[in-house]
């Protein structure tokens, strides 16, 4: 659950050494989700479990930050 998006609640997978979001089960009361927020939250998640150095190496990363 992430605080801008209160009722909806996303699941995330690991894969090799960092976690993407598998799903969003979102839910009307929240605002539409969207790209942005999706990579946010993946963000967030792999800062706070310590997997953002492996997450950033990933090539959909780098292609996002050189745009």
């Amino acid at each position: 659950m992430f605080e801008e998006f209160p009722h909806s609640k996303v699941v995330f997978s690991p894969i090799k050494n960092y976690y993407f979001i598998r799903t969003v089960r979102w839910n009307r009361e929240d605002p539409v989700v969207t790209r942005r927020d999706l990579e946010k939250m993946e963000l967030e998640v792999n800062e706070f479990l310590g997997s953002i150095e492996c997450y950033k190496q990933r090539k959909a990363y780098k292609s996002f930050v050189n745009h």
